[in-house]
Parts: structure tokens; C-alpha cells; sequence
């Protein structure tokens, strides 16, 4: 019998909330098969109004004004899209040349479904500095905290999900990094 979409984001966000607690029993709240696997991705879907709202607090007044919100909101939601798709595409070679590739599935599908806690923490430290809640030092402290805390969170799961060594976890991340700093120098310079 088929789980109900609400029922399967419910268990997968609250999987993702365990893995950021350190729990690795988090894992067995997602569906790990193949449709699993291809359902994860609406976590993009469901990230993707937030994703909208860090947009608006990332562009400055004067881009927005001088290229348009229309312009700069497909740009970037081309962006997001590659994103979601990119990453799983160039993480499968380092899964293989990691020798888990047989872990691929179960870390994608956990990396997606964390994907909705990571972009709910960034829009609270977002709309925090936006509103002028913290003071501009105190803000970018808070931020880069975030950062750390997702940078650390991604490294658990890549180590946890793809059963690897804490050495071995790292250029998972990294990929992540260096793909999200590309994406974005690349659709920031086409506005």
C-alpha cells in the first residue's frame, strides 16, 4: 500500500530533523527505493517558495530595479533547477570512485528531504538580518553559524547515508559547495 505524499514528507522531514540531531536512525524514516529516490525531489518543489523568499532578501534593491523581478526570478529558478539536478549527477561518480555507489539512492534521497530543514534555518537567519532583529556584526555571526551548522549537517549525512569515513564525507560536501558557488556566479552575472 502506497503512503499518502503528506504522510511520506511528514516521516522524511522528521528523518531529516533526527539526522541533524545526530540520530542515524533518522535514515529509516525515508523510502529508499528507486520511486523513493524519484519522490524525493519534491523537497525542491517544497523548498522552492522559501528558495523565492532568501532571493528576495540576497538581491539588492538596485538589481532588482535595474533588471527586473520577472528576469531575475527565471534566472534563478533555472538555476535551482540545475541545481537539483546537477548535484546528483556529480555526486554518482564519487559515490563509485568511493565504492558506494550502492549508497547512492539512500544518501540522495536523504540529502533532498534535508534539504527542507537546511532552507527553513536560512530563511529564520534571513528574515532575522533582513528586519534588522540583530545588529549588522551579530548577523553576519548568526549567518555564518548557519552555514557551519548545514555545512556540518551535510557532512554527517554524506558520512552516514553513504557509510564512509569522516575523511571520505568531505569531498561530498565540497562538491556540494563549489556547485552551488558556480551556479550562483553564474546566474548572479546573467542579471
Amino acid at each position: 500500500m502506497a503512503v499518502p505524499a503528506w504522510v511520506e514528507v511528514q516521516l522524511a522531514v522528521g528523518g531529516a530533523l533526527k539526522l541533524a540531531r545526530g540520530d542515524p536512525s533518522g535514515l529509516g524514516f525515508f523510502d529508499t527505493s528507486v520511486d523513493g529516490f524519484w519522490r524525493s525531489f519534491r523537497a525542491g518543489v517544497i523548498c522552492y517558495p522559501f528558495f523565492l523568499i532568501l532571493l528576495a532578501f540576497r538581491v539588492s534593491a538596485a538589481h532588482w530595479a535595474e533588471s527586473g523581478v520577472m528576469h531575475i526570478a527565471i534566472v534563478e529558478t533555472i538555476g535551482y533547477v540545475i541545481s537539483w539536478v546537477a548535484f546528483p549527477l556529480l555526486v554518482l561518480p564519487l559515490t563509485r570512485y568511493l565504492g558506494r555507489e550502492n549508497r547512492f539512492i539512500p544518501f540522495i534521497v536523504a540529502y533532498n528531504w534535508s534539504q527542507i530543514p537546511q532552507t527553513a534555518l536560512f530563511v529564520i537567519v534571513g528574515a532575522d538580518a533582513a528586519t534588522g532583529l540583530f545588529p549588522s556584526g551579530v548577523a553576519q555571526v548568526v549567518d555564518f553559524a548557519a552555514a557551519v551548522a548545514v555545512l556540518v549537517y551535510e557532512w554527517y549525512i554524506a558520512r552516514v547515508a553513504l557509510q564512509v569515513s569522516t575523511s571520505q564525507a568531505v569531498p561530498v560536501v565540497l562538491l556540494d559547495v563549489v556547485l552551488g558557488v558556480v551556479l550562483s556566479r553564474i546566474t548572479e552575472g546573467l542579471y
